[in-house]
């Protein structure tokens, strides 16, 4: 996950553009899963997870539980991915965040105001990368409805002061960074001129215990290394709203043999329910965007031995 890219001082703004940085990737995923998700609600004044990547947590008050689409994160609360997962969230503008593998991020305020019945809204916001890897968009019916945000990521040791925008960060033990997609971000330190980055591929790096470097360009190998850190990748385990296909993880005759695997799935990052079927009881994971996730989760649990997975299978939601 370490941030390592060739830096440019003047790689062409151009080929980035045509790169299309601004819109592939939440255009792209947004448009594949689109289909199966239900209709656009009223605006939330909360984040929503949109989409998961199996296995992932969200840790409410000390209690972690299983993620899982639908769910809000609230002010405080703290999410969580393992390796090889992700989680897609939407904030009251619409905007998306994107959390790549083995990040945990929290909300620590969060306030939406909308002028009228069906005016533009203003959110403000102040979020937390602990870990990991974040992206954040602009949605683009946001920006067509005139909405209008104050938000800033606090790292180790740095914020970002995001306007409409499209950029990837992260944080770890050995450094924080941002590279701009689209739009512009302030990158703000103590005591220190603020750093702005208002160039496509614009990349700051800052080391532990080594000087800083001024801001320079991430060549495009970087940039796609960039973006794929934080996508959803299809066919993995993805869990989203309107998810047509299932992994039945076990048929038992107990209702206490079926409560306890429930937890197990649900204590490993597996929205695990359970449903009785003709005095027995099926163990299953809903909302599984296709066949390919289904079977993908069905292979990872039966790899864990300590869930206790032995056989299984794939359904769609009718069967």
């Amino acid at each position: 996950m370490s941030a390592k890219p060739t830096v440019h001082p003047s790689a062409p703004t151009q080929r980035l553009r045509r790169m299309g940085l601004a819109t592939m990737a939440t255009a792209g995923l947004i448009a594949l899963f689109g289909a199966l998700s239900p209709p656009a609600q009223a605006a939330t004044k909360d984040a929503v997870i949109e989409a998961v990547q199996l296995p992932a947590w969200v840790e409410r008050n000390g209690q972690r539980r299983a993620a899982r689409p639908g769910d809000k994160l609230l002010v405080n609360d703290t999410a969580v991915t393992a390796e090889s997962s992700r989680m897609l969230l939407r904030l009251p503008d619409r905007s998306v965040i994107k959390l790549g593998e083995k990040t945990e991020f929290r909300i620590e305020t969060l306030a939406a105001k909308q002028q009228g019945f069906a005016g533009p809204s203003h959110t403000q916001s102040a979020l937390r990368l602990i870990t990991g890897v974040f992206r954040y968009a602009t949605d683009y019916t946001s920006k067509a409805l005139g909405n209008t945000r104050d938000i800033s990521l606090q790292m180790t040791t740095a914020t970002v002061g995001i306007r409409g925008t499209d950029f990837w960060s992260m944080t770890d033990a050995d450094h924080d960074a941002v590279c701009l997609f689209e739009g512009s971000v302030a990158v703000e330190r103590d005591s220190r001129e603020d750093i702005l980055l208002d160039k496509p591929g614009a990349f700051w790096v800052i080391r532990t215990n080594q000087p800083e470097q001024a801001a320079g360009q991430a060549s495009p190998d970087a940039l796609q290394k960039f973006i794929a850190q934080a996508e959803l990748k299809p066919g993995s385990g993805v869990l989203l709203q309107g998810g047509r296909w299932r992994t039945v993880a076990a048929l038992l005759p107990s209702g206490s043999a079926a409560a306890d695997l429930r937890t197990r799935l649900q204590t490993a990052g597996y929205p695990a329910e359970i449903l009785g079927k003709q005095g027995h009881y099926e163990v299953r994971i809903n909302d599984l965007a296709t066949e390919l996730d289904a079977q993908a989760v069905l292979e990872r649990l039966k790899a864990d031995a300590s869930l206790g997975v032995t056989s299984g299978r794939v359904a769609l939601a009718a069967q």
